[in-house]
C-alpha cells in the first residue's frame, strides 16, 4: 500500500570462494546504504574449488547441499545489510550476483563438473534473469535476481565485473588487473583486446596454511618493517594487540627479510644470521611479535613452510602476468597501468609485492590498488541495464588463455618460484 516508487533498494553480491561480500544499494540514487559479508559456508566441503566441484559431482543430492549453503549464506548477507539499513527485507527488489564460474554454477545449481574436465566448459555462460522465490532469496519474492556473464571455466562473472568496474575495456592505454583471491583471475590488454587467464594462487594470503596467519581483521598484524639491527616494527588492524598475521602482513614480512638478508633467493633462511629473534627449536622461525606483546600470550613466528606457501602463491600469480604479457608481445614498458584488486589487495603494498615477485616490477606511480572491483562491477550492472549490455559484449570479447596447457608454463613458473633479489 501506498506510493514506494521512492523507496526501492538492490542488492549486489560477490560469492568468492572463501567469502561472500554484498552491497544493500538505494536504487533510486546508486548510493550504497549498508555492507556485509561472511565466510563462504561451503569452506567445510574444501578450500579450493576442485574439492567442491568433485563433492557436487558425486551425485545430485550434494550439488544440492552445496547450493543450500550458498543460498543460505546470500540471504545471511542480505539479512545483515538489511538490519544495519533498518529497513526490511521484502523492499529489495534487484539483486547482482557475480562470483567465479564454480560458484556461479553452485548458486544456481547447475552441474559443475564439466568446470574441472579438460576442455573446462561452463554449462551456462549468458546472462540470466530469475526470479527471487526460485532460488529461495529472501528478498522481495517476485524480485529479480541477475547473474552476469562468465567468460570461461576458471574466469568467471566477478572477472566481468573487474572489467567494468576498472573501464580498462574503454581505454587506450595498456593495463594489468590482477584480481587476487583462492583463485586469481589476471586480465591484460585495452579497448582493442583483452586476454585473461586463471590462476589457483591458494588461500595462503588469506593467512590460510600459514602458523600465524589470519583474515584482514581487527588484531591481524597488517604492516611490517625491519630495521638493519634486525628489529620488528608493525602495525595491526584497530592498532591492538597481535593475534596474528594476514596476507598483507606477511608480503611485507618477506620483503623485508630478504631486503635484510634473512632469507636467501630460494626462499631458506641464512643460518649465518645472528639474532635472538631466530628460532631453531621445530625448523627454522623468525619471531615477528614476542609473546608478551601478543593478544593470545604466544610468540607470532614465520616458518620455512609458511615462506615455502608464499613463493607457490606469488609463483603462480606472476606466471599467469608473465605469459599474458608474452602472449601479447608485451614488455614491463609497455604496461601503462596496473590494477590490484580483491579484498586482499586493499591493504596491500606494491613496493613490497614487487620485491617478491608477485607481480611485474613496474613502476609504483603506475599501480592502483583498487580493492573489491568484482562488488563494485555489480553495484554498476544493478543500477543500469546499459551495464548489463556491456557486460555481455565484455564476456563475448575477451579471450582466455589456459594456463595450464601453455608450453611455457612449467618453466616460467619454476622461474617465478625464485625470490627477484641480486
Amino acid at each position: 500500500p501506498g506510493d514506494t516508487s521512492n523507496y526501492l533498494l538492490g542488492f549486489a553480491v560477490d560469492i568468492g570462494t572463501s567469502k561472500i561480500v554484498g552491497h544493500l544499494v538505494d536504487l533510486t540514487t546508486g548510493r550504497t546504504v549498508a555492507m556485509g559479508s561472511i565466510e563462504n559456508p561451503q569452506i567445510i566441503y574444501g578450500e579450493d574449488i576442485i574439492s567442491r566441484i568433485t563433492f557436487a559431482a558425486a551425485n545430485n543430492a550434494n550439488l544440492k547441499t552445496l547450493q543450500k549453503l550458498l543460498i543460505n549464506g546470500v540471504n545471511k548477507v542480505l539479512r545483515e545489510t538489511c538490519r544495519k539499513a533498518e529497513i526490511d527485507s521484502s523492499k529489495v527488489y534487484e539483486t547482482v550476483v557475480v562470483g567465479n564460474t564454480a560458484m556461479h554454477h553452485f548458486f544456481l545449481g547447475i552441474e559443475p563438473r564439466y568446470i574441472a574436465l579438460s576442455p573446462y566448459t561452463p554449462a551456462l555462460k549468458k546472462q540470466i534473469h530469475l526470479i527471487a522465490k526460485e532460488l529461495n532469496l529472501k528478498m522481495n519474492k517476485e524480485g529479480i535476481v541477475t547473474t552476469l556473464p562468465i567468460i570461461a571455466g576458471f574466469v568467471g562473472a566477478d572477472a566481468v565485473a573487474d572489467i567494468l568496474a576498472t573501464g580498462i575495456h574503454e581505454s587506450e592505454e595498456i593495463s594489468l588487473l590482477v584480481d587476487i583471491g583462492t583463485n586469481t583471475e589476471i586480465i591484460i590488454g585495452n579497448k582493442d583486446d583483452l586476454l585473461c587467464c586463471s590462476c589457483a594462487s591458494g588461500p595462503a594470503f588469506e593467512g590460510a596454511h600459514i602458523k600465524h596467519g589470519m583474515k584482514a581483521v581487527t588484531g591481524a598484524i597488517e604492516r611490517v618493517r625491519i630495521n638493519p639491527n634486525l628489529e620488528v616494527k608493525y602495525e595491526t588492524i584497530g592498532g591492538v594487540k597481535p593475534s596474528g598475521i594476514c596476507g598483507s602482513g606477511i608480503i611485507d614480512l618477506v620483503a623485508e627479510m630478504l631486503k635484510n638478508g634473512i632469507i636467501d633467493k630460494y626462499g631458506r633462511f641464512n643460518s649465518k644470521i645472528k639474532t635472538k629473534r631466530m628460532k631453531k627449536d621445530d625448523g627454522m622461525e623468525f619471531i615477528v611479535a614476542w609473546d608478551n606483546e601478543t593478544a593470545t600470550g604466544k610468540a607470532i613466528t614465520i616458518t620455512q613452510k609458511d615462506i615455502n606457501e608464499i613463493q607457490l602463491a606469488k609463483a603462480a600469480i606472476y606466471t599467469g602476468c608473465s605469459i599474458l604479457m608474452k602472449r601479447k608481445n608485451l614488455k614491463d614498458k609497455d604496461i601503462n597501468r596496473v590494477f590490484i584488486a580483491g579484498a586482499f589487495g586493499s591493504y596491500l603494498n606494491p613496493e613490497n609485492a614487487k620485491i617478491i615477485g608477485l607481480i611485474p616490477d613496474i613502476p609504483t606511480e603506475k599501480i592502483k590498488v583498487v580493492g573489491n572491483t568484482a562488488v563494485m562491477g555489480a553495484k554498476m550492472a544493478l543500477v543500469s541495464k546499459e551495464v548489463r549490455k556491456k557486460a555481455e559484449e565484455i564476456a563475448n570479447r575477451v579471450r582466455y588463455l589456459e594456463l595450464a596447457n601453455d608450453p611455457d608454463f612449467n618453466q616460467e613458473f619454476l622461474k617465478a618460484l625464485i625470490f627477484p633479489i641480486d
